[in-house]
């Protein structure tokens, strides 16, 4: 649930991220706001208020879970990002829309550059993030591992709940020494 959230808030991000940034918007009296409103929109609900919101929709599972995440991931992603694009140097944004760049170019050879090692670190702390939130989202319904935790808590079998809690604290650990190598890589990029 955690990885497709992830995946599927940073596709997202990028154009509201974009588009959220006060410098780059190509609007900023109509798609900026509008930009920033739904990633306040997006941020002001909890995931587990979307989870709850989503499970009543859809029914139990892990849709609404992927949802939930994936709303909370766009929401925290898109704010930070569009704060990264905000402090870039523009002045190689200008040097290359003086090259006649249209918008698209501009981003990928004038912005991505500069913003490479900080998305890169958004994304793996959206994900850091988005992984511990999953066993939440699913206590409420949502699927993943705290769908199992909360049935085997209400049926009290305290050998299963000893279990679960131990699988996911050696899953936490596991991400935790996977998003710090992949932070260690990213800051060499540097």
């Amino acid at each position: 649930m955690a990885y497709l959230a992830t995946l599927f808030g940073l596709l997202m991000t990028l154009p509201l991220g974009w588009f959220g940034s006060y410098n780059l918007t190509p609007s900023r009296r109509f798609i900026f706001p509008i930009a920033r409103l739904i990633t306040m929109g997006f941020r002001a609900v909890h995931e587990m208020i979307w989870a709850i919101i989503f499970v009543s929709i859809l029914g139990f599972g892990m849709l609404p879970g992927v949802i939930a995440l994936t709303f909370f991931c766009t929401g925290f992603a898109s704010k930070l990002l569009a704060e990264e694009i905000e402090v870039i140097d523009m002045g190689q944004v200008e040097a290359i829309r003086s090259t006649g760049a249209n918008l698209f170019q501009v981003m990928v050879y004038g912005v991505f550059p500069q913003i490479r090692v900080a998305f890169t670190g958004i994304a793996i702390y959206t994900w850091d993030v988005a992984f511990r939130a999953a066993t939440v989202v699913g206590f409420f319904g949502a699927g993943g591992m705290g769908w199992y935790l909360k049935r085997n808590v209400l049926q009290i079998e305290t050998e299963r709940v000893a279990a679960i809690l131990f699988s996911i604290i050696i899953l936490v650990l596991i991400s935790e020494i996977i998003s710090a190598m992949t932070r260690s890589r990213v800051m060499k990029m540097k």
